[in-house]
């Protein structure tokens, strides 16, 4: 099979770029503006030059097809991504490269790696491997978008069967997700699937396969109408993982209007009024004041910056959206693929966004924000993400949980420890400690973990006016926990924040308050004395670190200063009330600065734990 040009001239790009891009990309190139982008491409160039390229290894699928797929996450990772994923990562820049400045070099390792990876085989069988071969696939088709006319005859007949077989492979896998459904409907998955389908289909004339890709049971239509909630947010239930479904629908949109193709995804309404633009708009509603996302679900320790993606750019350049050029009118450098692209965002066209108390009903979260919505962005007020909402695929056992942040600092967060291990998904402190109930702000009976919630809880009352914000978010029907009534009060003011979480139990149960907060030191102080507390050696529990405890009986408090701010959480009495201090793990190595760790408890039918938060600069 040949590559046909589907629009320009012979030599020029066609999908990834068009020509008139091409043309602006070669003009950039001795724009000032560009010149670290440049930097960044040259240096790409040199580490592929420098760099051998991988082996493909097949022995290692032998032993691994006769596990259970749940089992092999590690090893399938490592052959279909990690080991395999730089080399097209770096092919792809040196192919902009050429494309920017006829830069030589750049070509010839672009060929090189295009050479080399038409010998890849696609034969494992695995949940993952559709979207780890559609990442790096994507790479190598740009490569050979911009550089492909440079391949001899023989070797471009390589690299279409090569193309052919991967289009098989990523169909089979989609195919597979379809008929098994291991993550859910509308799991993003799907959407990489069908980006490299379509890309496919766009680079090769094969219409095909773009329809397809678009229309047919969890294409890009589906997941547009049904993965999206609220007015833009994503169903899996965390945060950053809208970007894994966000980028490649945003880079089909892209390729799609550079074809010329009939369908513009950036324009498209479809049912419910959704649309690809609310996407990418959305997740800025949620921002904290610093630009960066609650973390919420699974985020492997890491918290998104959102004015960090470089994908941005790309959505600027369509829509020319003012709250993205607001987004970006802080960064310093433009990314490469800058060059390629007509509009950039411009700061006497940004709009800043007015951050109201607001919920996201479809979803189950509520965000309330003291003060004048115009000053939010200061970051001295005080605001709360509080959810009440289902299990998707992404979440963890942390419902009614808290998060806060206030006075420019994160007051009240729900940690992560970092995995050594590459495949964080799979690694052992996501499934033990991250995803269990005593990584998050909620509460725990018995020290167990929260029961999967199949459905969205309540919300009881929800105030907003300005003296107070305030929500009540409730499960009544003891889904959390069998025999349990949860209720949860949080209510925001200029001054502190008061947290009132009853729990109602059908018998005496172990009833405890998890607080995790950040400090320069990585622990709470305390003023009273208090005696080593030694933790459970299994579970979640082998995790913490340090524990110290002591039994209140009046009212008592704890504070953590972190870069000049001093928390104070002051608890209301309870007689009996026991109150662990500890180390929640940075790393799973223990390494870095840990999260401060309270826990609360005390045995009790019912209770109430009347929590006030207040923030001041120390």
């Amino acid at each position: 099979m040949a590559v046909r040009p589907v629009n320009g001239a012979e030599g020029e790009p066609r999908v990834f770029a068009t020509p008139a891009q091409a043309e602006l990309a070669r003009r950039r190139a001795g724009d000032e503006r560009f010149s670290r982008a440049l930097e960044r491409l040259r240096a790409q160039r040199d580490a592929l030059a420098a760099m051998e390229m991988p082996v493909f290894e097949k022995d290692w699928w032998e032993e691994a097809r006769r596990r259970p797929w749940q089992e092999i996450y590690p090893e399938i990772n490592r052959h279909t991504m990690f080991a395999v994923v730089d080399a097209p990562v770096r092919a792809a820049d040196c192919a902009l490269l050429h494309l920017a400045t006829g830069d030589q070099q750049a070509l010839e390792q672009t060929l090189r790696v295009l050479r080399h990876y038409a010998a890849y085989e696609f034969f494992a069988e695995h949940p993952d491997v559709g979207l780890n071969w559609s990442v790096w696939l994507m790479r190598l088709l740009g490569a050979l978008d911009f550089c492909g006319h440079h391949l001899s005859e023989e070797d471009c007949k390589r690299v279409d069967t090569f193309f052919a077989s991967a289009c098989a492979a990523v169909m089979q896998n989609d195919r597979w997700w379809l008929e098994h459904n291991p993550g859910g409907l509308y799991n993003n998955h799907f959407a990489w699937h069908k980006l490299f389908l379509a890309a496919y289909g766009l680079v090769y004339g094969r219409p095909e396969m773009v329809d397809y890709a678009l229309t047919s049971d969890q294409g890009v239509y589906d997941l547009i109408e049904q993965g999206s909630r609220d007015d833009g947010l994503w169903l899996e239930s965390s945060l950053n993982y809208h970007f894994t479904a966000l980028i490649p629908l945003v880079e089909l949109a892209r390729l799609l209007r550079n074809s010329g193709h009939s369908v513009d995804l950036w324009t498209l309404r479809l049912a419910n009024c959704r649309t690809l633009q609310d996407l990418v708009t959305g997740p800025i509603q949620a921002l904290w004041p610093d630009r960066t996302l609650p973390t919420l679900g699974d985020c492997y320790g890491r918290r998104l910056d959102l004015s960090s993606l470089d994908l941005y750019y790309a959505t600027y350049d369509a829509l020319q959206h003012p709250e993205i050029a607001w987004l970006l009118q802080e960064r310093e450098e433009l990314p490469p693929a800058c060059l390629l692209l007509e509009q950039l965002p411009e700061r006497s066209k940004a709009s800043t966004p007015g951050m109201r108390t607001r919920l996201w009903p479809e979803h189950g979260y509520a965000a309330l924000r003291s003060g004048d919505p115009a000053d939010y962005w200061k970051g001295d007020g005080f605001s709360v993400f509080l959810t009440y909402d289902h299990d998707g695929i992404h979440a963890h056992r942390d419902k009614l949980s808290m998060m806060l942040y206030g006075r420019g600092r994160h007051l009240a967060v729900d940690p992560e420890a970092l995995a050594s291990e590459q495949h964080a998904f799979s690694s052992r402190v996501q499934a033990e400690l991250n995803r269990s109930t005593l990584c998050h702000n909620t509460v725990m009976l018995d020290g167990l973990d929260h029961s999967g919630v199949p459905e969205r809880l309540e919300l009881l009352d929800f105030v907003d006016n300005s003296g107070v914000r305030l929500a009540t978010v409730a499960d009544r029907r003891g889904i959390v926990y069998p025999g349990a009534a949860l209720m949860r009060t949080v209510a925001v003011t200029e001054h502190f924040v008061l947290d009132l979480f009853q729990v109602a139990c059908t018998r005496e149960r172990e009833i405890a308050y998890l607080f995790h907060s950040a400090a320069d030191s990585g622990t709470f102080e305390a003023s009273a004395p208090a005696a080593a507390f030694d933790f459970p050696t299994e579970g979640a529990w082998r995790w913490l670190r340090d524990g110290r405890h002591r039994v209140e009986n009046g009212a008592w408090s704890v504070q953590a200063v972190q870069e000049g701010v001093r928390l104070r959480l002051t608890a209301a009495p309870e007689p009996g009330t026991e109150v662990i201090l500890c180390r929640f793990p940075a790393r799973d190595d223990f390494g870095g600065t840990s999260w401060p760790m309270l826990i609360a408890r005390r045995r009790a039918g019912y209770t109430v734990f009347a929590i006030l938060l207040q923030a001041e600069k120390a």
